[in-house]
């Protein structure tokens, strides 16, 4: 009943956590849709970026030798016929991020008058707006009949998304909910980090150092798409924060892989997770090809991305099926925190190849997917801890528990001589000096003859009954313990020879009035051999003791002797 209010309890928090994401989403989505449009390219073409305006303008009416996806240089795109009237009021234009060199945008209005707009897409103090869009406030003189775009330096196979326009004070409401969403996401992604990394300094398993590595990656995406990085690290022009965004999921797709594999422990043959492993790679090695690949293979370092990045989604998602079908513990959760990121992210490379279009991915789609599946994952992640904790802890009681049996002795529940030795050493090890020691060396008198005249029955239950008492008298502070058949040593910490006589007698005395209240039991009495010294010397006095003892049961038994000295304490005559 505990564990299964534990995981109803988890999944509300997952669902309200959930809800609460897609309370901001929709309706900062329905605002977009409702506010900004985006343009529709009617051509692009690839010239240098000193033709004339007039030339660029008829060959793109024409579009004769549209630029191919690969082109590296300087691009041209003519957006005829903007949907929206552009009167002569404040518009703002935002620009997908691309790795570009410079932006220029021509308004051309129906009588062939020009105006002409630059931005610094590398420049520190550079507009950006959330989504890390490139972002340009534009006030047409005319009403605008035309839109040409030049793009310097471009790499034409990141430049995916056409550009969205709106009034200027459209803008504020729309940038404040996504600015939120992403805020929101950022900070999720960041708390996840932190805490399940200090998870793993408590538990240190590797599928932990996976997992924050996984949500890490996600973490500096969610940064840069946001453009939160740039608040800390302004220096990043478009095409490093571009590389950043392409390396970072490119390197997520492998972390997580590698995360399912080792959280779900799937017992599959040696080749699939030999295939997992190298699908993993293959995304790590692409990865980092899109960061340091120069310009003019820059596309084909991105179009490898994206398919180690979409070979290693389909081997997770087959993983996950597989974990499914045999109902692997936990596989259900992953699946299901899983199932809306592999979706999302199949649409990244199908829209790469030109599979579907531009309005398949709304903004911050990746994001938001993302954020659920740390959310969700987090769950099974956590109760893998939790249960890993509990079996530590269990384990740990299993050892203290034999530790404690190696320890005690069976029948009376004192030490035996191992767990007198290890007490009598922590006691020492408590105190930086040697302390003041006494030992006292006690046998029952003639427990042969009880044993053989009323069995090994009641031998037993005297043996039980005599520990009892002298662990009664010795105090709270004694070590005691059955060291032999029938002896016993306590040592008693901060006592001096006389002092430990008096106790070893007090015992002695004592131990033949309790007999008379146990009258099913033979009464029994004791000899004590007492020696004192320090704790640095402790054989030394267990010698001594022993040596008295044996003089205390020479000189008829029933007596306390000390060491090297005459009876002090005896039987009453």
């Amino acid at each position: 009943m505990i564990a299964g209010g534990f995981w109803k309890w988890r999944a509300w928090a997952a669902a309200q956590a959930l809800l609460a994401l897609l309370l901001i989403a929709i309706p900062a989505g329905a605002r977009a849709n409702d506010g900004p449009v985006r343009l529709e390219e009617h051509c692009r073409i690839a010239a240098d970026a000193n033709t004339d305006l007039r030339i660029i303008a008829e060959r793109l009416g024409r579009c004769d030798t549209p630029a191919s996806k690969g082109y590296y240089g300087t691009i041209w795109v003519d957006y005829s016929q903007p949907p929206v009237r552009m009167i002569p009021k404040t518009w703002r234009m935002i620009f997908d991020n691309h790795p570009v060199q410079g932006l220029d945008l021509w308004l051309i209005d129906k009588a062939g008058k020009t105006q002409h707009v630059a931005y610094a897409p590398n420049a520190p103090d550079r507009e950006w707006s959330a989504g890390n869009y490139f972002s340009l406030l534009v006030t047409p003189r005319q009403d605008v009949d035309r839109i040409v775009l030049r793009l310097t330096g471009s790499e034409s196979h990141q430049y995916i998304r056409a550009p969205k326009i709106a009034r200027a004070k459209d803008f504020a409401p729309i940038e404040r909910d996504q600015a939120a969403l992403y805020g929101i996401g950022v900070g999720m992604l960041a708390l996840t980090v932190l805490f399940h990394l200090n998870l793993f300094f408590a538990m240190r398993r590797r599928f932990q150092l996976i997992y924050c590595a996984h949500v890490a990656l996600l973490f500096a995406y969610a940064l840069c798409y946001s453009g939160v990085v740039r608040i800390g690290l302004p220096m990043l022009g478009a095409g490093a924060i571009s590389k950043l965004l392409t390396f970072s999921m490119t390197a997520a797709t492998a972390t997580g892989t590698a995360f399912v594999v080792e959280f779900l422990g799937l017992s599959m043959p040696r080749w699939a997770r030999r295939w997992a492993a190298v699908a993993a790679g293959i995304s790590l090695v692409a990865a980092v090809l899109v960061t340091i690949s120069p310009s003019a293979i820059a596309f084909y370092a991105a179009q490898l991305a994206n398919l180690a990045a979409l070979h290693a989604i389909l081997v997770t998602a087959g993983i996950l099926a597989a974990a499914c079908i045999r109902r692997l513990p936990l596989a259900g959760t992953v699946a299901l925190g899983w199932v809306v990121p592999i979706l999302v992210s199949l649409m990244y490379p199908a829209r790469a190849f030109g599979l579907i279009g531009d309005a398949s991915l709304p903004d911050g789609l990746l994001l938001l997917s993302v954020t659920v599946e740390c959310l969700i994952l987090s769950l099974p992640v956590t109760a893998r801890i939790r249960n890993l904790r509990i079996d530590h802890e269990r384990a740990q009681e299993r050892h203290m528990m034999l530790e404690r049996q190696a320890q005690t002795d069976v029948l009376t529940g004192l030490a035996n001589r191992r767990g007198f030795n290890d007490a009598l050493a922590r006691a020492a090890a408590a105190h930086a000096e040697p302390m003041p020691l006494a030992m006292l060396v006690i046998d029952i008198d003639h427990f042969k003859r009880v044993n053989d005249q009323h069995g090994h029955a009641a031998g037993d239950q005297i043996l039980r009954h005599v520990a009892m008492h002298v662990a009664k008298v010795s105090g709270a502070g004694a070590i005691v313990s059955r060291y032999g058949g029938e002896e016993f040593l306590v040592a008693l910490r901060g006592h001096d020879l006389m002092r430990a006589g008096t106790i070893a007698e007090r015992i002695r005395c004592s131990i033949g009035v309790t007999f008379e209240a146990e009258t099913e039991l033979p009464p029994v009495t004791v000899s004590i051999g007492v020696a004192a010294g320090f704790s640095d010397d402790v054989e030394t006095m267990i010698g001594d003791a022993d040596c008295a003892l044996y003089r205390a049961k020479n000189e008829g038994r029933n007596r306390v002797m000390l060491a090297d000295g005459p009876i002090v304490y005896s039987a009453a005559a």
